[in-house]
C-alpha cells in the first residue's frame, strides 16, 4: 500500500526569529558599507587632498631592432633643490637651528579675510627661485644692505645652476638668524567649524586640535570629522627647542586607509616614512604636516618684532611619503570674527613646491590669543578648498 506524500512542517517561530535576525544584521551590514565607501569618498570634499598618490603604468611591448641610441640630453636645473638622496650637512643641532628669510622690497596691501591674495597664488611664476633669492641677498650684504638669507629651515641654497651642472642641495654654512627666539603657545584644545567646497558641493564638519607643550616636550592631536565619523587624524610628538618645535613623529591615519609614519631621526640626520622608501636629509628647523602651523605661531609669539607685511622666508615640511619645501608669505592683518568677538590676526600665505597638488594654504594668526590659529584655509590646483574656523578654545 503507497505510504502517503508527507506534508512539510511549517517553520518553527524560533526558525522564523532566527532568520529575521539573520536578515536585519545583514541589512545592517550592508548599510553600514554603504556609509563607510560614501564617506571614503567626501573625504577628499571635508579633508585636505593627500597629493602624495601617484599612479605609475608599465606595458610590455615587442623587442624592436635595436638602434644607436640618442646622445643623452643635458639635464634641466631643477626649480627646487633635490631633497632626496642628496649628501647631508654636517650634523647640528635641530634646536638651535638659526631660522632666517628674505624681507620683500617693500611692504604688500593687507588682504581681506575672504578674497585670497593675489601674489602668493603665483608665486611659482612671480617670485624667484629659491637660489635666486639667495644670490640677491648675498649680493645685497655685499652693497651694505641689511638682508637676510633665505630660511635655514629649508636648508641653504646653492648658486643657480648651469645646464652642465645639475641642482642639489650643497652643504654651506647656516644664514644669518632672522627669528632669534620661540615661545610656543601654551596648551589648549581648539574646536574648529569645517566647510569643505568640491566641485560646487559643499559639506559641513568639526575639527580640533589638542596642542600639549609642557616647556620640554610636546604632543600634538589634529581631526577632522562629520557627525560622529573621524575622516582624517594626526598626531605629533617631540622636543621643544629655543627655536621652537623638534618633531620625532608624526603619525596620520584617512578613513579606509592604514596609519602612516614619518620619522625624523635626528641622531642619523635623516627622515624616513613609512609609506615609502625615499629618505630626506634633515638639515635643521624641519616640520611636519601638523606641526607647522604651531612652529608659525611660535615664531611670532617668541619674536613678534620681526613680523612684518612682506616679510618672505621658507620652510621644510615632511608629509607621509616625502618633504617639500613651503615659501611662506607675511600679507598683514585682518579681521577673523570670532564667537567671543572679532580680533585681529596676521594672514600667512603658504605656497607648497611647484609639483604639489595642493595651490595654497592661508593662515590666520592673533596675537591677541596667545597666537593661536583662528582660521585655516586650504585650496588645490583644481579650486577645491577647505576652510577651518575657530569657534572655541579650551585651556587645559
Amino acid at each position: 500500500m503507497p505510504t502517503p506524500p508527507v506534508s512539510p512542517r511549517p517553520p518553527s517561530p524560533v526558525r522564523r526569529k532566527r532568520a529575521a535576525v539573520a536578515l536585519t544584521l545583514l541589512l545592517i551590514v550592508l548599510v553600514h558599507l554603504s556609509v563607510i565607501e560614501w564617506l571614503r569618498s567626501e573625504l577628499e570634499l571635508i579633508a585636505p587632498q593627500d597629493d602624495d598618490d601617484s599612479v605609475i603604468s608599465i606595458s610590455l611591448q615587442n623587442l624592436l631592432p635595436q638602434t644607436a641610441p640618442p646622445p643623452p640630453s643635458k639635464p634641466q636645473p631643477s626649480p627646487l633643490p633635490t631633497l632626496v638622496d642628496t649628501e647631508p650637512v654636517p650634523a647640528v643641532s635641530a634646536s638651535e637651528t638659526p631660522v632666517a628669510a628674505v624681507p620683500k622690497a617693500a611692504a604688500e596691501e593687507p588682504a581681506t579675510a575672504d578674497s585670497p591674495p593675489t601674489e602668493p597664488a603665483h608665486a611659482e611664476a612671480d617670485s624667484p627661485p629659491p637660489a635666486e633669492a639667495a644670490a640677491a641677498a648675498a649680493a645685497g650684504n655685499a652693497d651694505g644692505v641689511g638682508s637676510e638669507a633665505v630660511a635655514a629651515s629649508s636648508g641653504s641654497e646653492p648658486a643657480a645652476a648651469t645646464d652642465d651642472t645639475p641642482a642639489a642641495i650643497m652643504p654651506q654654512a647656516p644664514a644669518r638668524p632672522l627669528f632669534e627666539r620661540a615661545s610656543p603657545p601654551p596648551p589648549a584644545t581648539l574646536a574648529f567649524r569645517v566647510v569643505g567646497v568640491r566641485n560646487g558641493r559643499r559639506m559641513e564638519g568639526h575639527g580640533s586640535m589638542a596642542w600639549q607643550p609642557d616647556g620640554r616636550r610636546y604632543t600634538l592631536k589634529t581631526e577632522i570629522g562629520v557627525l560622529f565619523f573621524t575622516l582624517l587624524s594626526s598626531s605629533s610628538r617631540g622636543e621643544l627647542g629655543s627655536l621652537g618645535i623638534v618633531p620625532e613623529l608624526y603619525a596620520e591615519k584617512r578613513i579606509g586607509r592604514s596609519e602612516t609614519n614619518t620619522h625624523f631621526h635626528r641622531e642619523r640626520q635623516q627622515i624616513s616614512f613609512s609609506a615609502s622608501t625615499a629618505t630626506v636629509p634633515v638639515q635643521g628647523g624641519e616640520q611636519d604636516r601638523g606641526t607647522w602651523v604651531w612652529q608659525l605661531a611660535a615664531l611670532g609669539r617668541g619674536d613678534p618684532d620681526k613680523f612684518d607685511a612682506g616679510l618672505v622666508f621658507e620652510m621644510v615640511v615632511a608629509g607621509t611619503k616625502a618633504a617639500d619645501r613651503w615659501r611662506i608669505y607675511v600679507n598683514g592683518r585682518d579681521n577673523i570674527d570670532l564667537p567671543d568677538g572679532p580680533v585681529s590676526a596676521w594672514r600667512l600665505s603658504v605656497i607648497p613646491g611647484p609639483d604639489s597638488f595642493e595651490r595654497q594654504f592661508d593662515l590666520w594668526l592673533a596675537p591677541e590669543r596667545d597666537w593661536y590659529p583662528v582660521k585655516l584655509r586650504h585650496e588645490d590646483r583644481n579650486g577645491n578648498s577647505v576652510d577651518m574656523q575657530l569657534t572655541k578654545i579650551g585651556r587645559n
